[in-house]
């Protein structure tokens, strides 16, 4: 590939011409412990850099994955912004998982359904710390109705013929012990 490039390539050629985008490119060049060199148009990898960036990027194309590629360290998020859904997933051939072992596969099917768990107890706990967090003014008007009937329900008002009757129940009881 990089026979007919000048010895500078820019991050802006490498992503064209290994088709990934700015973030790929930045997780690479971590992956790889590549430093990009400077000068005054920017930053830029010599020929060595490059070619190694060329084969991690036909050992991905292979694989499906930076791990395992001689050199390099685990995938890194990157630091622009770190959150993974910004990473590019390369496109894996299918032949690349049906080559994995019955321990592979069950440790796969785990972590998914890890991932799982937590995309379906997400909402649950936003809400729940969002109630939490709220008081009687950030009700409604109707919650705050309904608030008001379960305090009367759990706590009645006396009833005065109630009262009066257990009063004077009270009063005849003691007037028997005189």
């Amino acid at each position: 590939m990089t026979e007919e490039l000048s010895t500078k390539q820019r991050p802006d050629e490498i992503c064209k011409t290994l088709g990934i985008g700015t973030t790929t490119y930045y997780n690479r060049l971590e992956h790889l412990g590549i430093e990009a060199s400077k000068d005054e148009e920017g930053v830029y990898l010599n020929a060595e850099q490059m070619k190694r960036m060329e084969e991690l990027h036909e050992h991905i194309k292979r694989t499906g994955k930076m791990k395992g590629f001689r050199g390099g360290g685990q995938l890194a998020v990157s630091e622009s912004s770190g959150l993974a859904s910004e990473l590019e997933i390369p496109e894996v051939e299918a032949e690349t998982f049906a080559q994995i072992d019955d321990e592979m596969l069950s440790q796969l099917i785990d972590e998914a359904g890890e991932l799982r768990t937590q995309q379906i107890a997400m909402p649950h706990l936003v809400r729940l710390h969002l109630a939490n967090n709220m008081t009687e003014d950030d009700l409604s008007d109707e919650q705050r109705a309904k608030l008001q009937a379960i305090r009367e329900a759990a706590n009645p008002k006396p009833n005065a013929v109630t009262v009066a009757q257990q009063l004077l129940e009270r009063h005849r009881q003691n007037q028997g012990k005189k």
